[in-house]
C-alpha cells in the first residue's frame, strides 16, 4: 500500500513542482506575483510544513525535518527532497492504512489512508498556484500537453 503514496507524492516533487519552478529566481519566488497573492518561496515553506505534520501524524514518535524560518528555493527544493525520502521511509512502515488517526489540521479522527489522501491533494493545489504564479510573474507556463503524435 505505501508504494503509491510514495509514487504520488514524488510526482508532486519530481514532475509538478519542479517544472513549475523551472527558471524562476529568487527575486521572482520572493515577490508576491500579484496584490493579495502569497509569494512562490510562501507556498512553498508551507508546503514543507504540511510535509512536516504529516510525517507527525505517520509517525508520532519518530523523528522528521525540522522546521526553520524563510529559505532560499534551493534550500526549500532540499527540504522537499529530504521530507520526500522521510515520507518513503514511513509509507513503508504504516501497518494498518485503516487505522484512524487525528487529522493535525481537521483536529479529527479518520483512517491513515484518508489523512495521506487529503494532504496529497492539497499539495497539488498549492503546487497548480506556483503555476499560476509563474503566469503572473510573465513566465510561460511550464505544464505542455505532449504534442501531437505525426503520421
Amino acid at each position: 500500500m505505501s508504494q503509491p503514496w510514495t509514487t504520488l507524492f514524488s510526482l508532486n516533487r519530481q514532475v509538478l513542482m519542479a517544472r513549475n519552478l523551472a527558471d524562476v529566481t529568487q527575486r521572482q519566488a520572493d515577490q508576491p506575483p500579484a496584490p493579495h497573492v502569497n509569494s512562490v518561496t510562501w507556498i512553498l515553506t508551507h508546503l514543507v510544513e504540511n510535509r512536516r505534520w504529516l510525517l507527525g501524524t505517520l509517525n508520532p514518535s519518530g523523528e522528521h525535518p525540522a522546521a526553520t524560518g524563510p529559505r532560499t528555493l534551493a534550500q526549500l527544493e532540499a527540504a522537499m527532497d529530504e521530507t520526500q525520502a522521510a515520507l518513503a521511509e514511513a509509507f513503508d512502515a504504516v501497518a494498518d492504512w485503516t487505522e484512524p488517526r487525528l487529522h493535525p489540521a481537521m483536529q479529527a479522527a479518520m483512517p491513515l489512508d484518508q489523512i495521506v489522501g487529503t494532504f496529497l491533494m492539497e499539495e497539488a493545489y498549492h503546487l497548480g498556484q506556483i503555476g499560476t504564479a509563474r503566469k503572473l510573474l510573465g513566465l510561460p507556463g511550464a505544464m505542455k500537453a505532449p504534442e501531437a503524435a505525426k503520421v
